[in-house]
């Protein structure tokens, strides 16, 4: 009885201090408990949305003060908002050579080397670095400012407003120019999951759709992989300015075909597949609520 009267004093204070719409929120005790068993012996900072109200069902040292550079869990965003306005189709296709270099900074793919022609579908689900960079030449800065915003992340998680080709490519990768807090990346998901509920079946956008659940089912997020449950996802794992080390992110939603939850992880000093596996942690012990 305690512990669930400290966590409803929790959800309070976190809807307090986040965001006036997310108030006085009672955590779920059964997401609660699932997260809980997820975190543990980790460092991770998660939380655990309802997909449809933006309810608060759980979290993970939530009151840390987390603002980083996020990585490839951007890609879907900008591919969305790329895939909206015809910057670039389906069917666009790229050949990866793997080596890419941007402003100096080595941004080699590490998908199979298998792979190497990429359409929209596929290089999401691989997590392409030299598809997402060629679409990149297709933006404006003013895009590359304006689709993050789409999704509801303040202008304030831009550093700077990309100035040339190279800075607006680091930026959609999420490598520079750009950080971000649990709670921005989890309500931009959730609008994201949202969306797809609407699309029709010929969709160019579906292509989004289909790549975050095969990032999971066969790609580079595959580490959130749970038997028997539809998951979209992604992954990503970048570094701060002056930090050696990388950090996790892993950001998605299930059941993929109508969302109930979306669920971001952050994992520091860790990277994109790490965070996926919490996250597999927490949706294996929630498949029971998920599930008919």
């Amino acid at each position: 009885m305690h512990a669930l009267l400290v966590r409803y004093i929790v959800g309070i204070l976190l809807g307090l201090a986040l965001s006036p719409p997310l108030r006085a929120q009672v955590p779920s005790e059964d997401a609660q408990r699932a997260l809980d068993h997820a975190v543990r012996e980790t460092p991770s900072v998660a939380l655990v949305l309802d997909a449809r109200t933006g309810r608060i069902l759980a979290a993970a040292r939530l009151n840390e003060s987390v603002q980083s550079a996020p990585g490839s869990v951007l890609k879907p965003l900008y591919l969305m908002h790329a895939l909206q306005r015809d910057l670039i189709y389906p069917q666009t296709t790229v050949i990866c050579r793997r080596t890419l270099r941007i402003a100096g900074r080595n941004v080699d793919c590490t998908h199979p080397r298998s792979e190497t022609v990429f359409d929209a579908e596929k290089a999401l689900a691989y997590s392409c670095n030299s598809y997402f960079s060629e679409m990149a030449k297709r933006f404006t800065p003013k895009d590359t400012v304006d689709a993050l915003g789409d999704y509801g992340v303040p202008g304030s998680a831009i550093q700077r407003t990309p100035a040339n080709t190279l800075q607006m490519q680091l930026l959609i990768l999420g490598l520079d120019g750009v950080s971000v807090a649990p709670m921005q990346l989890a309500q931009a998901y959730r609008k994201l999951a949202n969306q797809f509920g609407n699309l029709p079946p010929d969709a160019s956008t579906q292509a989004v759709a289909r790549g975050l659940v095969d990032s999971v089912a066969y790609g580079m997020a595959h580490d959130a992989y749970v038997n028997g449950l539809s998951v979209a996802g992604k992954t990503g794992t970048a570094s701060n300015p002056g930090q050696p080390w990388t950090h996790g992110w892993f950001a998605g939603f299930a059941p993929a075909e109508s969302p109930k939850v979306v669920v971001v992880v952050y994992l520091p000093r860790g990277n994109g597949a790490d965070a996926a596996h919490v996250a597999q942690i927490f949706l294996n012990g929630y498949k029971g609520v998920l599930l008919p």
